[in-house]
């Protein structure tokens, strides 16, 4: 395996320092894991506490989510452990946890991460 690898152990357990964003009505977990100098893609785990409300944004890197743990809502669609969805760049969408838990995902920006909020109103 080169230097330049990237392995990290059970995604499940990883501690998540908090950051509030602006979207969120609370603050998220959030674990920067990698980001490419070259390419700007960047690998986060992000965890929503149950409840968190979030407005609807944009990012102008197209991103994936792979859920880990709970559920995730994606623009009114419910996705469970092993679920993968992919969100081309400047599209508007809201995404938060489902069904009043928490939900840890796995979240690749294919360039440099970024949040515009599109309205104000959370949830």
């Amino acid at each position: 395996m080169s230097n330049d690898s990237l392995i990290v152990r059970d995604l499940a357990t990883l501690e998540l320092p908090l950051r509030k964003l602006a979207p969120y009505d609370r603050p998220i977990g959030m674990q920067l894991l990698h980001e490419d100098t070259q390419s700007g893609v960047e690998l986060f785990v992000v965890e929503y506490p149950a409840g968190t409300q979030a407005a609807q944004h944009r990012h102008a890197a197209a991103h994936t989510m792979v859920v880990l743990a709970g559920q995730l809502e994606v623009n009114g669609e419910i996705l469970g452990p092993g679920s993968l969805c992919r969100i081309p760049a400047e599209t508007p969408m809201h995404h938060a946890p489902a069904a009043g838990a928490s939900c840890r995902f796995l979240m690749i920006f294919e360039g440099e991460s970024d949040v515009t909020v599109i309205d104000d109103d959370a949830g």
